[in-house]
C-alpha cells in the first residue's frame, strides 16, 4: 500500500493530519475554547502529548473558524527547513528566519514572491511589513507555527541564531494587530524558559490540548461513515472505543494486565476505522461488532504498520 491509497473516498483519513477542507469531529468544544483564548490574549501556546492532533486541529478547525471571524491568517509556519544549497554558505543566514520566510511566502501569488535571496537578506519585521495585505480594510493577521519544538531540537549549539529568532519574533509580535498561535509537543515546553524574555507575553497565555475522551472518539468514528451513508452499530462503537483506550499496567508481580484508559489517540483511531472502511464490501451500510472481530486485534503495531506503509 502507497501513501496514494490514503487518498481515495474513504471518509477516514488514516495517519496523516487533516486538512482544511475536511470535516473534522470530536473537537468543538477544544476549538472554541482555543479560539476565545486567542481573541482574548492574543499569543497564545498551544501544547500537547504526542499524537494529540494539534495539527488537525489547527488545520481543519482552528484556521476555518479564524477566518470565518475575518482574521487574516498567514500560511502555517515550519521553523525546520533547510537553506538552499546555493543560499547555505550566506553569511549571517539564520536558519529559523529564513525557514519562517518561506512558510509565510507560500500563499504569495508568483509574480509578488521574493527571491530567496532576498529573504534570505530580511528580517522577520521587514518581511511581515513588507507583505500586501487587503486594501482599504482594518486587519488583525495570525502567525501560526507548528510543530514549533523542532526550533529546540535542531541543533542544540547554536543558541545564538535560536536568541536571534526569538528577538525578532518578540520585535514582530509587539505590533497590537498581529497575533500568534504556537503549537508544540508538552515534553518541550520548559525547554523555551532561555528564550522567554524578548517574547512579549512570555508564552504565558496556555492551551493544552489532550487525548479524545470516549465521546469524542464516539463522535469521530461515527460522524465520518454516517456522511457517508454508513453506521456503525452501537456495539461496535462501544467496542471500538473500548479496544482503543485499551493500556497494559504492569502489576505488583510483574504481569501486564490491560485495563481501559480514560483517552483515545487520534491517529489510533484514524488509522483503524480507515482500514476498517477498506475492509468492508463496498455494498454494506452497517459496521457491526463481528466486523471488528473479523478485523482482528486492534493493537499498537497495526497502527505502526499503517504509518510505514503512508510513508514509504
Amino acid at each position: 500500500m502507497t501513501s496514494a491509497s490514503f487518498e481515495r473516498s474513504n471518509p477516514y483519513v488514516g495517519p496523516r493530519a487533516f486538512r482544511q477542507d475536511e470535516p473534522f469531529y470530536g473537537r468543538q468544544r477544544e476549538t472554541s475554547q482555543l479560539v476565545n483564548l486567542i481573541v482574548a490574549e492574543r499569543i497564545v501556546l498551544l501544547y500537547s502529548p504526542s499524537g494529540a492532533g494539534k495539527t488537525s486541529l489547527i488545520q481543519a478547525a482552528l484556521i476555518p473558524r479564524l477566518k470565518s471571524m475575518k482574521f487574516q491568517v498567514l500560511p502555517v509556519v515550519r521553523v525546520n527547513l533547510d537553506p538552499s544549497a546555493e543560499l547555505d554558505a550566506t553569511k549571517g543566514l539564520n536558519r529559523y528566519i529564513f525557514s519562517t520566510l518561506l512558510s509565510l511566502e507560500e500563499d504569495s501569488p508568483p509574480d509578488q514572491r521574493f527571491s530567496t535571496k532576498q529573504l534570505a537578506g530580511m528580517s522577520l519585521p521587514e518581511y511581515l511589513q513588507a507583505r500586501s495585505r487587503p486594501p482599504g480594510e482594518r486587519w488583525v493577521e495570525v502567525l501560526i507555527f507548528d510543530q514549533f519544538e523542532d526550533i529546540l531540537i535542531l541543533n542544540p549549539t547554536d543558541q545564538d541564531e535560536k536568541w536571534e529568532f526569538f528577538r525578532q519574533l518578540g520585535e514582530a509580535l509587539e505590533a497590537p494587530q498581529r497575533w500568534a498561535l504556537f503549537a508544540m509537543r508538552e515534553d518541550f515546553v520548559t525547554a523555551l524558559d532561555p528564550y522567554l524574555l524578548p517574547v512579549p507575553s512570555r508564552f504565558s497565555n496556555t492551551f493544552r490540548l489532550d487525548l479524545l475522551g470516549k465521546e469524542a472518539a464516539r463522535q469521530a468514528i461515527q460522524e465520518p461513515a454516517r456522511q457517508a451513508g454508513v453506521e456503525f452499530s452501537e456495539t461496535a462503537v462501544l467496542k471500538l472505543v473500548d479496544d482503543l483506550r485499551r493500556v497494559r499496567v504492569q502489576r505488583p508481580d510483574g504481569t501486564m494486565q490491560p485495563q481501559l484508559g480514560p483517552n483515545v489517540e487520534p491517529v489510533q483511531l484514524q488509522v483503524v476505522c480507515y482500514r476498517l472502511w477498506e475492509a468492508k464490501p463496498p455494498e454494506r451500510t452497517v459496521i457491526s461488532e463481528q466486523d471488528l472481530t473479523a478485523f482482528g486485534e486492534i493493537d499498537q503495531s497495526l497502527v505502526d504498520q499503517s504509518l510505514a506503509e503512508y510513508y514509504a
